[in-house]
């Protein structure tokens, strides 16, 4: 037997052959071609179909250099050597490969944060599924190392431990460092000119606490020096420049001596003449304090801010130039001991926007031009003289000539026009824009080249820029977009999209081309998993949104992350493909997840100020009083329990008022359903009612939430528990039927639907719930009654850009009971009023009372409509509302009624209005709201001045004793309410 071989160089690699000439095997036929070592990266079956050298034909060298650059193309090859053997009058043709081995995940141990995990693992920059290379774990090394040194880790030692999966070609890699001691800081060196004594500014970086010299963090080391720069701001020093030069550690001792370079430049005044501008607002405008440089672009840049600013408050002519002044001397280096930058500002006149006009245009209606103008008229509280500068002019013609070029007129032309003395006033002014529309283009021909026949009808059907149609460049850049995604959603990675048009024979008219590039599509080979301690794999594997085989979708990869970051229990979830450039049919995927933290624990302080009542045992106010009543908050949740994302919590809250403890334990995607949650909670709540008892509630439920759509969800709960009241404040009859304790077993359902575009603060949609329960003896209740109650609130946008809002609100519910004249828990009954409900009243004092003391009582139904338009008030943040509440809580449903007076001091049925005016301001967790409301008819009644005890006293004495005498009061006309969030 006989061996040959060549030298062949092919993209860098050395393929060797024997010794034997070529042109001696040259031409024979492959009786067989072999792999060595026999597990290979693909199937045999697979690279037997893409080497282009094949069984049976003659050999020829080309076909052999082909098929090894064929193989280095999948990226899985370090190194590859053809080899040949004569047999059976042929050539057996042999390939002996080595593999190459790709990133997979990455940890490090043995650090004290920080640096945390998270960082060390970033500033190693392996990057996940790309080709591992010796050179690049010294550099990961070497990067640990300095962030380790930044944190004050100088002796320590970095080990590398690789796990190799020969299989999937992957290594793990994790690094375990060895760390000595942190080392602490001692005092900074200061170089340059800081035009400060060293200890005022070693001082200010607060690396030296109360008991010596701090340890060293890259965070503490920053946050010094920027409070170093910082501290040069509030000197007007904006041209101090503070740098961190080095970091000199000490072996022998352990200390780090920062080195801090300064210059701590010129005192810089900020001033304008000839107009007032607040500091503050002069440091929110001029951007050298944000730069902490002088240069003349940012003194360019200050000077447009104010002149647009002072536009803003209607001086629409107004000029802005700047000088800079020296003063003061110079200091020991030449530089200026003081310089001033002097804003020089003509305001001009006060002008007002009378009128913003739009003419010419046909294709379009005025209001959906208008909604794209910055250009506002004055209006009386939002733009009090209205918005105008040649700066928004200017985006008003380029946002109106975009929205006709994304139609398909591409010639038209906007003509801005500013008329002065509007009606004949000398302030006032009106802004035209004149539309030219010209003629619309439209496709007369679309071509669309190199798409497959498989995929022709669902490439069509999303093209925008169809045969008629407008053409625009934003249609077409649509086009491209979506058949790109299609592609790409498709497995079709490598897939490119251009297009071109020519002029039709018709005017304005145009040929379209598409022209397509496929490529060729990659499969998910399989899912390679890393990352998992706690979480059980096959909690992950079962929201996988691709099976092995399907074609690598990139919607559905996103779809993988987001169903495992839903589960709540990773912190990141990467995603990523093995050897991405390597040309494969079928592609490993790494998930790679970061587990959150197991344990969490929150607390807080707080303090509630509302009308708590007044003291426990007194009858006086039952309207309620004004009181303080201080909190705190407590809460721990264990995540990932078992591995398998249960959520197990406890939250606490105790005050004067309350004290509320709620064990809750959460299966989330119950048995790997994404739709279907379950949950077991336990409630332990004391709490003193603001104001008519005292409860104690004790109770256990279930509960599953069903996902039915993206806008609704139903909810399917048991609960069972027992409630007791004490401290009654009605009437010593009424207290043996009110303080018996209460046990309620009750099922019941919930669905909500909420269509709503911002549930803090919504301006259009709608938002349904509804609730419907039983309580019965069957589930162990002593009471037997049915419980419903619903909401509808809708929200619809009037007026320019949806600013101007119509928001509704019903609110209807009945307790029912199974037999006549039986009476329903207190703690059971719908209490009503306050800042969610009907404010004619304080938080829940609607409905009917206790006829001897006044206290409310709560009933059987409840009707509450509330109406609200909403408004811009002051600016982008600031909005007001006008609202009108109507409603009342009624002693049973057939009392129910749209009376607007009351019969006596103890007619309580009957429906109570408000009216009133709000403000809300804008922060990042929803709108403060402050409403101020006047109820029209509140109810009145008879009160009871003095204790408990006396009025048990009195009711006892016939005829009463002196001094049992009852007082009529009254809801207070006004009411205000501050809170967090809309009314509804």
């Amino acid at each position: 037997m006989k061996r040959f071989g060549l030298l062949l160089s092919i993209l860098g690699f050395t393929v060797a052959v024997a010794a034997a000439a070529p042109e001696d095997y040259e031409g024979r036929p492959v009786r067989a071609i072999e792999f060595e070592p026999e597990p290979q990266p693909y199937s045999q079956e697979y690279l037997l179909e893409i080497l282009p050298v094949k069984a049976g034909p003659a050999l020829q060298l080309a076909d052999v250099r082909a098929s090894i650059e064929r193989l280095y193309r999948t990226g899985r090859y370090a190194d590859i050597r053809a080899d040949a053997r004569v047999a059976d009058g042929g050539v057996v043709l042999r390939f002996i490969t080595r593999g190459n081995y790709f990133i997979g995940h990455v940890s490090v141990s043995g650090v004290s944060q920080p640096p945390n995990e998270g960082v060390l693992v970033n500033a190693t920059h392996l990057d996940l599924g790309h080709l591992y290379t010796e050179a690049a774990t010294q550099q990961a090394i070497n990067d640990l190392e300095q962030v380790l040194q930044s944190n004050g880790f100088y002796q320590t030692t970095i080990t590398p431990v690789f796990e190799h999966d020969p299989i999937t070609e992957q290594v793990k890699i994790r690094f375990v460092i060895k760390t000595d001691e942190r080392a602490r800081y001692r005092k900074a060196l200061i170089t340059g000119n800081p035009e400060r004594a060293p200890e005022e500014i070693v001082e200010t970086t607060h690396w030296k606490g109360w008991f010596g010299w701090k340890k060293v963090t890259d965070v503490r080391t920053e946050d010094g020096v920027q409070r170093v720069r910082r501290s040069y701001e509030k000197q007007d020093r904006l041209e101090a420049r503070v740098g961190l030069e080095k970091m000199d550690w000490d072996s022998d001792t352990n200390r780090v001596q920062p080195a801090l370079d300064i210059e701590g430049g010129p005192k810089i005044r900020v001033i304008t003449v000839g107009a007032s501008i607040s500091k503050g607002k002069l440091r929110q405008l001029v951007p050298v304090f944000e730069e902490q440089s002088v240069d003349r672009d940012l003194l360019v840049e200050g000077a447009n801010n104010l002149r647009e600013y002072l536009e803003s408050q209607g001086y629409f002519h107004a000029k802005v130039d700047f000088a800079t002044k020296s003063m003061d001397g110079k200091q020991a280096d030449g530089v200026p001991a003081v310089e001033t930058i002097e804003y020089r500002i003509e305001r001009g006149g006060r002008d007002k926007v009378g009128l913003v006009a739009i003419r010419g245009n046909r294709y379009f209606d005025t209001q959906t031009i208008r909604e794209r103008l910055y250009v506002r008229a004055a209006s009386l509280l939002e733009f009090r003289y209205g918005r105008f500068s040649d700066a928004l002019v200017r985006q008003d013609v380029d946002a109106i000539s975009a929205l006709y070029r994304s139609n398909g007129f591409r010639d038209v032309e906007i003509s801005p026009r500013t008329v002065y003395g509007y009606h004949g006033k000398a302030r006032e002014i009106a802004v035209y824009y004149d539309i030219k529309e010209g003629p619309q283009w439209l496709v007369a021909n679309l071509d669309i080249r190199g798409v497959s026949e498989e995929n022709r009808e669902a490439v069509l059907n999303l093209i925008q820029s169809q045969q008629g149609e407008p053409f625009s460049d934003l249609d077409t850049a649509i086009d491209h977009d979506n058949v790109l995604d299609y592609y790409f959603n498709h497995g079709y990675s490598g897939a490119a999209f251009s297009w071109s048009f020519t002029p039709a024979k018709e005017a304005h008219r145009v040929n379209l081309e598409y022209a397509i590039q496929e490529g060729t599509p990659i499969f998910l080979r399989q899912f390679l998993l890393s990352g998992l301690e706690t979480t059980n794999p096959e909690l992950v594997r079962a929201r996988l949104a691709l099976h092995d085989g399907d074609p690598l979708s990139r919607s559905r990869l996103l779809e993988t992350q987001r169903r495992l970051y839903d589960l709540g229990v990773f912190a990141s979830v990467d995603v990523a493909l093995q050897d991405p450039e390597g040309e494969e049919r079928d592609k490993y995927v790494l998930l790679d997840m970061e587990e959150a933290r197991e344990y969490t624990f929150t607390y807080g302080f707080g303090a509630e100020i509302a009308k708590i009542g007044g003291c426990e045992s007194c009858l006086d106010q039952p309207a309620g009083a004004t009181g303080f009543s201080p909190r705190a908050s407590f809460g721990v949740t264990r995540r990932n329990f078992l591995g398998d994302a249960h959520v197990i919590s406890f939250q606490s809250r105790v005050s004067d008022l309350e004290q509320r403890a709620v064990l809750s334990y959460d299966i989330p995607q119950f048995r790997g359903s994404p739709k279907i949650d379950l949950l077991f909670s336990g409630l332990f709540d004391d709490s003193r009612d603001v104001r008519t008892f005292s409860s104690r509630r004790r109770e256990g439920s279930v509960q599953v939430g069903q996902k039915l759509s993206k806008a609704s969800t139903m909810l399917y709960r048991f609960a069972f528990r027992t409630v007791s009241v004490s401290d009654l404040k009605v009437s010593p009859e009424l207290i043996p039927l009110f303080s018996q304790p209460a046990r309620i077993g009750i099922m019941s359902a919930s669905y909500v639907q909420d269509r709503r575009d911002d549930p803090s603060d919504t301006h259009r949609g709608i938002f349904n719930t509804l609730d419907a329960g039983l309580a019965s003896k069957i589930f162990g209740s002593q009471s037997d009654f049915t419980h419903f109650l619903g909401r509808n609130a809708t929200y619809y946008p009037i007026g320019e850009g949806s600013r101007y809002v119509l928001a509704r609100s019903l609110t209807f519910g009945w307790l029912q009971p199974f037999r006549a004249g039986e009476n329903i828990p207190l703690p059971e009954r719908f209490f009503g009023g306050g800042a969610q409900s009907d404010r004619a009243f304080p938080e829940d004092q609607a409905g009917p009372r206790d006829l001897e003391t006044g206290f409310p009582l709560g009933g059987n139904a409840i009707l509450v409509s509330q109406t609200e338009l909403r408004f811009p008030l002051i600016g982008e943040n600031i909005t007001g509302a006008w609202f009108w509440d109507a409603g009342n809580v009624y002693s049973r449903l057939q009392d129910i009624s749209f009376r607007v007076r009351q019969d006596d001091l103890g007619d309580f049925n009957y429906m109570v209005h408000s009216v009133g005016f709000g403000i809300r301001y804008k922060t990042p967790v929803g709108p403060v709201r402050l409403d101020l409301a006047y109820s029209i008819n509140p109810p009145t009644f008879y009160g009871f001045q003095g204790t408990l005890d006396q009025l048990v006293a009195c009711s006892s004495t016939a005829p009463p004793a002196t001094g049992c005498v009852k007082t009529v009061q009254q809801i207070s006309h006004f009411q205000f309410h501050f809170s967090l969030g809309q009314a509804f």
